[in-house]
């Protein structure tokens, strides 16, 4: 089977990795007692971002060069979508805080689908963020997830054992979008068949609550049937949340180049 190049996750990691080395040399050399903890599964070592749509919203926004207050993302039915920087709620921390992420998408192929999904007509590449509710639904377009852990090995492990899936990747502790996290990647088989979609999660209700899906059967003419998703368990600040990158196996390099540099753009942001 043809394998597709996969965005540069290697450069991502050893980035990571370099800013870890100097942050720990840094400690070392001011005698500080503080321990790096290493929580969550999320997307490789790297700055990620953070993604969401809001419901309910008739048009898609014209996106916005002014990072300070971007608009906001909303879903509208595989609309086309703008290039540019957007905000959106990801989930809600313990104490009621929102938590809210800014992400930037260059291109010509995106479309306002429930998270940004580029698209060439045949294959399809994303990403998304998220704050899971319940996960590893599989082939069914209705409720009968599993509830999602609160804590990110926890989380990550659900992830990992998602059916009609393989283990590509283990749970990995790193550093992503600014916090520690743990990455895993998985190869699923989505073409469920029978009009079915593959959903990989729902969204917490706080949140958005919107279903957070893989849908194969709008790509029919696709090779293949396999997404690659790779998955950031991430730890914000003590709440657990989700960023992740999906695209079909054989989907063209330029189409997963996009999703990759919209994933590195993702910037977990307070909410004004």
């Amino acid at each position: 089977m043809r394998t597709t190049p996969t965005p540069d996750i290697e450069r991502m990691v050893n980035r990571g990795q370099e800013r870890r080395r100097r942050r720990t040399s840094t400690w070392v050399g001011l005698a500080a007692a503080a321990v790096l903890l290493v929580a969550g599964g999320a997307y490789g070592i790297a700055r990620i971002v953070d993604g969401d749509p809001d419901a309910g919203v008739a048009t898609v926004p014209t996106a916005s060069a002014d990072a300070t207050n971007p608009p906001r993302w909303v879903s509208n039915d595989q609309e086309p979508a703008e290039a540019g920087t957007y905000r959106a709620q990801v989930g809600v921390a313990a104490d009621g805080t929102r938590i809210d992420a800014d992400l930037t998408l260059g291109g010509t192929h995106w479309a306002a689908s429930n998270y940004p999904v580029a698209y060439d007509g045949d294959h399809f590449a994303g990403i998304g963020a998220y704050q899971a509710e319940s996960v590893a639904g599989g082939c069914r377009m209705a409720a009968g997830f599993e509830p999602a852990a609160t804590e990110p090995q926890q989380l990550a492990q659900q992830l990992a054992g998602m059916p009609r899936s393989e283990v590509v990747q283990q749970p990995t502790p790193t550093t992503a979008f600014g916090h520690d996290a743990l990455h895993l990647r998985m190869r699923v088989d989505a073409k469920c068949g029978d009009g079915a979609a593959y959903l990989v999660a729902n969204q917490a209700a706080a949140a958005g609550g919107r279903a957070r899906g893989i849908s194969y059967f709008e790509n029919r003419q696709a090779v293949s049937g396999t997404v690659v998703i790779d998955f950031w368990v991430v730890d914000v600040n003590g709440t657990t949340v989700v960023v992740d990158m999906f695209h079909t196996e054989d989907a063209p390099k330029a189409l997963v180049d996009e999703a990759a540099s919209a994933l590195e753009s993702i910037r977990f942001v307070a909410p004004k």
